[in-house]
């Protein structure tokens, strides 16, 4: 989409193995979405889709935080704990469209025995808050291969830093915060 710049970072685990991840936010969406006789209608001013598009060779243990939000004109990726230790990271405000990459390292603090309950996401360019509404949970056990994820959806607070050194506000920013562990 032309002037709309997305995030894309090489994450190396080692000489031969690395992930390559595309997070592409606040993308605009539009059209209809009908559920039996309930139809609902996306307005490109107020919706919006996040792409998330990844290649490589992942670790066969792997646990990772990220989260996501989109307002008109903002928004904001966040990650952590996949990344820690490489040199990569997959942080970033996006105003207008453009980029402003965060090269820090985060601090994820959430409940692990309430999901519900405020998380906080900081750093040196980053003091969110994220407000979960609703938990979805993913579980799968299969002895040698296992995924479980805590996805939360709800409303961001606080404030990122752009490149310039200014301030921008968070505050009503509509997305997501997960904790994932998988083994593949």
């Amino acid at each position: 989409m032309p002037g709309h710049d997305s995030l894309g970072v090489v994450v190396p685990w080692g000489r031969r193995r690395f992930q390559y991840t595309v997070k592409d936010l606040g993308r605009p969406v539009r059209g209809r979405l009908t559920l039996g006789s309930r139809e609902v209608t996306f307005d490109a001013s107020d919706s919006f889709a996040v792409l998330d598009h990844g290649r490589g060779k992942w670790r066969y243990s792997v646990s990772w935080n990220w989260a996501a939000g989109c307002a008109p004109g903002r928004a904001v990726q966040l990650g952590g704990r996949w990344t820690d230790g490489t040199g990569s990271t997959e942080n970033a405000l996006f105003v207008d469209g453009r980029m402003h990459k965060i090269g820090d390292d985060l601090v994820w603090e959430y409940d692990r025995t309430d999901w519900l309950r405020p998380w906080r996401i900081t750093g040196p360019r980053v003091e969110a808050g994220f407000h979960p509404a609703h938990v979805r949970t993913a579980r799968t056990n299969l002895l040698v291969v296992s995924g479980d994820t805590r996805q939360c959806f709800g409303d961001f607070t606080g404030r990122a830093q752009a490149d310039d050194g200014t301030w921008v506000d968070l505050d009503g920013l509509t997305g997501w915060a997960e904790e994932a562990r998988n083994r593949w």
